[in-house]
């Protein structure tokens, strides 16, 4: 017989939860403010969570140093020619699936 879960165990079980996805997400948030900050301030001691001069300075040298456009346009045709090649081969297999069923068909779907 199942239990009843207690209000007291939601909150438990809500806050480990929350504690869980902020130990994964930190480290994303932690990167995105830092792309933000000027060399200083991203080697500073102790660091600055939300105070600091924002700037678009790192992003510029980025863009000045590699070919960034070139690597984000092959990786925009990779991933839309591997949607279309995916499409291309899902289409011909959806249409015999619902116009000529067999029993591997069935199979299938279930």
């Amino acid at each position: 017989m199942a239990r009843a879960v207690t209000t007291q165990r939601k909150i438990i079980n809500t806050a480990a939860a929350w504690a869980v996805g902020f130990v994964i997400f930190f480290p994303i948030l932690w990167t995105i403010l830092t792309s933000f900050k000027t060399e200083a301030e991203a080697i500073a001691s102790p660091p600055s969570f939300l105070f600091f001069d924002w700037t678009l300075e790192n992003y510029g040298v980025v863009q000045d140093r590699s070919d960034y456009m070139r690597y984000l346009w092959n990786s925009v045709i990779l991933a839309g020619g591997s949607t279309l090649l995916g499409i291309v081969i899902a289409i011909p297999a959806a249409w015999s699936m619902a116009f000529v069923p067999s029993r591997r068909t069935k199979d299938i779907l279930m």
